[in-house]
């Protein structure tokens, strides 16, 4: 079989990680699998060398740019069996270089599968309409989406099926917990909650840096970088949180490191890969997570075993469950223990490409 992941991004954030982690997983698992993206910024750096990676998209600014786009994506996935798209914008391509060659009802020809990693993608809208024509396989972030997905009529007698994270063999250890925080200056015996993602004003971090103030024995690290990071430094120096919070900045290598530096992994709102990874990558670090109650997040987070949930923008309740937390640490390591066993069992690259290429037959037998 062979399969070609086509992602429109040029950075190791949003869908582009889960699409290049499905392309690592298919290769281990025997599948000659190509990634096509566009070059530029940090992934064309990471992606240096890899001789099955073909950075021939760009960002268009007029119908020339698109069909130059339409004509790279055709001549690659034309000789691919499974053409896997994870954005909007790389569907419209595939569908336009498809067109002609995609697998109809019972025919031959290159199957198109469809990854939705964020919900407002899953709408009757005229153009998603269009969009969803010709696609026969489609792979969810969670499992908050089936039953929208399962309202679409473009999506009758189209498999669908929701793909399990495949995580680098970094997240799962064994990690260096002293040396972390003595690199963070983060004191040894202090309890520590941090989180991660885009600083801005919809991903929570304000809550996170309330919650700490609620809690005065807890130490944050905040992971990441972005437009709200002087308005929250500000927030936390009035609330007396600044001397014990810490900002990690961006990082894209190495977040198994910080992780490391943990107790306590806080997930307080979604960014734009409804499939959650951060939580998956910090359980596999052995990380219990206290998470926003929100779609999907119960795939990852088994309440009362591997964490726990609390209600959404409630900064209160999070920091009264930091307070409950930090005084059991008893319980934050068997929290902790069974995130990582969690991890160890469903969020491999084996476990991910076995799910992909279950879609994939499914997709081609449904045509047959």
């Amino acid at each position: 079989m062979k399969v070609l992941q086509l992602v429109a991004a040029d950075r190791w954030t949003g869908a582009a990680a889960p699409a290049l982690q499905l392309a690592e997983a298919l290769r281990a698992a025997g599948v000659d699998c190509r990634f096509a993206y566009r070059p530029g910024r940090g992934l064309e750096q990471r992606l240096s060398g890899r001789d099955w990676c073909y950075p021939i998209l760009a960002k268009e600014r007029g119908l020339a740019d698109l069909r130059r786009a339409v004509l790279r994506v055709r001549e690659l996935g034309g000789g691919m069996d499974v053409v896997h798209c994870h954005l909007p914008h790389d569907h419209l391509l595939a569908r336009l270089a498809l067109r002609g060659r995609g697998r109809g009802r019972g025919g031959p020809g290159v199957l198109l599968v469809r990854s939705v990693r964020h919900p407002g993608h899953l709408t009757p809208h005229l153009y998603h309409r269009w969009l969803w024509r010709g696609t026969r396989g489609v792979a969810l972030a969670n499992s908050s989406m089936v039953a929208p997905a399962g309202r679409l009529g473009a999506f009758a007698g189209v498999p669908s099926m929701v793909l399990p994270a495949g995580l680098e063999a970094a997240f799962f250890g064994p990690l260096e917990r002293a040396g972390s925080r003595a690199r963070l200056r983060v004191p040894p015996d202090v309890f520590v909650a941090g989180t991660i993602g885009k600083i801005d004003p919809t991903r929570g971090h304000q809550d996170f840096i309330r919650a700490l103030a609620v809690a005065p024995d807890v130490w944050g690290i905040i992971i990441g970088k972005g437009p709200a990071v002087a308005a929250l430094q500000d927030l936390a120096r009035q609330l007396g949180v600044a001397p014990r919070l810490v900002w990690a900045g961006y990082v894209e290598e190495g977040r198994e490191h910080i992780f490391a530096a943990m107790d306590l992994f806080v997930f307080p709102a979604a960014g734009s890969d409804w499939g959650h990874r951060a939580i998956a990558e910090a359980s596999a670090c052995g990380l219990p997570t206290l998470a926003a109650d929100l779609p999907g997040v119960a795939d990852l987070v088994e309440s009362g075993v591997t964490g726990e949930l609390y209600a959404t923008n409630d900064a209160a309740g999070l920091g009264h469950r930091l307070v409950a937390w930090a005084a059991d640490r008893r319980r934050c390591r068997v929290a902790g223990r069974a995130a990582a066993e969690r991890a160890r069992q469903r969020w491999t690259p084996t476990a991910l490409a076995a799910a992909a290429l279950e879609l994939y037959r499914s997709a081609s037998s449904a045509q047959s």
